[in-house]
């Protein structure tokens, strides 16, 4: 199965989304293209894509209680899309492929393994 393209998420689109003058819509439309690529990358690592999940989620709850306001959000939204495309990466950083790279992230959480 190819690997998902998430050119959407290219440092050139997200200059674009940070310079929306429409914070919240802004929020939204990082929200929606993060949780999608977490879903897609789900099937190939579990773990890695708990990981993105559970930031996602919690940035989201701050944002959602105005602990933190819309430009924080989406700067840190924009970071974790940044750790997203860097955790593709990885794995042909270190010359595994992906069921490689998601046996590896398992034993690396799981000390009992």
């Amino acid at each position: 199965m190819p690997q998902p393209d998430i050119s959407i998420l290219s440092d050139e689109f997200l200059v674009e989304v940070r310079a929306l003058p429409q914070k919240d819509l802004a929020v939204e439309m990082l929200r929606r293209l993060i949780n999608d690529e977490i879903r897609s990358s789900r099937r190939r690592n579990l773990i890695q894509a708990r990981s993105f999940s559970s930031m996602l989620q919690d940035a989201i709850q701050r944002y959602n209680q105005q602990n933190i306001s819309a430009s924080a959000i989406i700067e840190e939204l924009i970071e974790l899309a940044k750790e997203m495309r860097e955790a593709q990466q990885r794995g042909e950083q270190l010359g595994l492929s992906d069921d490689e790279l998601a046996f590896h992230d398992a034993l690396e959480t799981n000390d009992s393994a």
